[in-house]
């Protein structure tokens, strides 16, 4: 069964965009869940660090996606998805951080049969440069 996309939601609550899903080395299809800044409620100049949330639910069979099969896809992601939307949200962001889950939890909790996976990444002159989570 395919999963109709989710609409993107920015922190603001101001604005939400439908969006296609996402592709990347993998070819995992990763769904826009939601977009963080912090700190919250700032304006785009004061934004520092985005969290891109995204789902992608054929990552529950960790035999076959595992973070290793992952871990290039989250590079992939950063440097389309996550400066696109440091160019339109936050330009003064330093910070990237993409997180995956197989299910759609509320920001900051956990799950035992949820499958998530994060990484981080610093933006130096336009570029995703691995942060080394």
């Amino acid at each position: 069964m395919r999963l109709a996309p989710l609409a993107m939601v920015i922190a603001t609550g101001a604005a939400s965009a439908e969006q296609a899903s996402l592709r990347a080395l993998s070819e995992v299809n990763y769904l826009h869940h939601e977009v963080l800044f912090e700190p919250p409620g700032a304006y785009d100049a004061v934004r520092r660090v985005v969290r891109m949330r995204l789902l992608a639910p054929q990552i529950a069979d960790q035999k076959q996606f595992s973070f290793e099969v992952l871990e290039p896809d989250f590079q992939a992601l950063c440097d389309s998805e996550g400066l696109r939307i440091v160019a339109e949200f936050a330009p003064n962001a330093r910070e990237i951080v993409v997180s995956v889950a197989s299910e759609a939890l509320p920001f900051g909790e956990s799950a035992p049969n949820v499958v998530q996976y994060f990484d981080l990444f610093n933006v130096e002159d336009d570029t995703c440069v691995w942060g080394g989570l």
